[in-house]
């Protein structure tokens, strides 16, 4: 399965739909780590025609109107924030926001994100029992601590995250909200291999 992933930036190269195409040749799904506005979730749902799931980042809070019907963040595209789901054979699920740094909806204490967690586990022991694994790929918003994160504490990543990797063993954990440094977008750490997508990645699993 070849997946696109994205992040953080709208790559305007992808707006020219030969260069898109051409790009995401025989794409079969695309993973989104946050910080995107929906309308460019939108245009790669209709430009390729493949599923999108998508965690929040911390930047994408929307002004709730409550006379209005509540709308979804991106049509078509399906939110992963603390689900996990069964895709072709592949167990996916998210985990969106970053470290709290000040009032927001998706800023979360170390605590928080931990609590986030323990809501998974029943889903991660169903999965275990019925496919003999928990979980395949973890997208986040925000990388796991001392992995692609920086000092200060709005791009600080999660222990959750470390402890979520050693506990249930996703091949994969894909996130953003950092900048690579020295080019290096990915990094081992037990059995899971993690990429920093941002802005954008494609792979084949």
């Amino acid at each position: 399965m070849k997946i696109l992933t994205v992040s953080d930036k709208i790559e305007k190269s992808f707006f020219k739909e030969h260069l898109l195409k051409e790009k995401c040749r025989s794409i079969d799904l695309i993973l989104a780590c946050g910080d995107l506005p929906p309308y460019y979730l939108e245009y790669l749902l209709n430009g390729l025609n493949v599923p999108i799931f998508y965690v929040p980042g911390n930047h994408d809070e929307r002004p709730q109107n409550l006379l209005a019907p509540k709308k979804p963040f991106a049509r078509g595209c399906r939110n992963l924030h603390c689900k996990i789901i069964e895709h072709k054979g592949l167990l996916i699920g998210g985990l969106g926001g970053s470290m709290r740094y000040k009032k927001g909806r998706y800023l979360f204490s170390e605590v928080q994100m931990k609590r986030k967690v323990t809501g998974m586990v029943p889903r991660l022991l169903l999965n275990k029992k019925k496919f003999g694994r928990y979980i395949d790929i973890l997208i986040t918003h925000s990388p796991p601590f001392g992995i692609h994160d920086g000092s200060d504490l709005p791009h600080q990543g999660f222990k959750a995250f470390l402890h979520f990797i050693e506990r249930y063993k996703p091949a994969y954990l894909v996130h953003g909200h950092t900048m690579p440094k020295n080019g290096q977008n990915i990094t081992r750490y037990q059995s899971t291999t993690i990429l920093n997508t941002n802005n954008w990645w494609i792979w084949d699993i």
